[in-house]
């Protein structure tokens, strides 16, 4: 069946089945341009245009995220999307601590992408703030991929949230923010994250990417 939702997906997207979760709503399964992606009511969620975004992300990262030395943080699983891309399109070996909030979505990445923990990919269901707050761990890469729905929790443009992430992370170490602009307020907070970064990071940063996408990449430099 999955062979005749393959191709008709690229005439149109094909829904599989839904989820309810009580942290993000109805999450649907759906077939769209040949792959399987998971989205929201309003969103893409992963494996959609989300997943270039991601690579985009760690094309431009300057640290090394492929040894079996490396170390990455994903705060926001998702679909597994990221863990997709590091394993698969980047060869990485590192090892992934991927930090969820909802207990469903961590489920449909399982059972639907076929993310599952081993040896180098710990999934730990917690909220990504607390997490970084109290982990004793340091990481070479954090890659914050935080949604809900199409909202971003507000934490996320907060200097403490940004004093954080500057502290789980080695020297040379690298940060990625992927965010939205919808509007004049988004794009307003964004400019006061850029800003807060770039009292911390060197930072590239990536308007308009495949609509309305904004990545921040930076880089840890003392």
């Amino acid at each position: 069946m999955n062979f005749f939702k393959k191709y008709l997906s690229y005439l149109n997207v094909i829904p599989e089945k839904t989820y309810s979760s009580a942290y993000s709503g109805i999450l649907e399964i759906n077939w769209l341009n040949g792959k399987k992606v998971l989205d929201t009511q309003n969103t893409n969620y992963s494996y959609g245009n989300l997943g270039k975004v991601l690579k985009k992300a760690l094309q431009a990262t300057k640290t090394d995220f492929r040894s079996n030395e490396a170390s990455i943080l994903v705060l926001g699983l998702g679909g597994g999307d990221v863990v997709q891309q590091l394993r698969k399109n980047f060869q990485s070996n590192a090892v992934i601590t991927a930090v969820e909030i909802d207990p469903m979505v961590i489920q449909v990445a399982m059972n639907e992408f076929g993310i599952i923990p081993n040896h180098s990919l710990e999934i730990v269901n917690n909220d990504a703030f607390q997490f970084i707050k109290y982990t004793s761990k340091r990481y070479h890469v954090v890659i914050v991929d935080l949604f809900n729905d199409t909202e971003i929790p507000e934490f996320v443009f907060q200097n403490s949230f940004v004093e954080q992430i500057y502290k789980v992370l080695y020297t040379n170490g690298t940060a990625i923010f992927n965010t939205f602009i919808l509007n004049e307020v988004h794009n307003l907070r964004n400019e006061k994250l850029l800003a807060l970064l770039k009292k911390h990071f060197e930072v590239q940063s990536f308007k308009n990417l495949y609509g309305h996408n904004h990545l921040m990449v930076t880089q840890k430099i003392k």
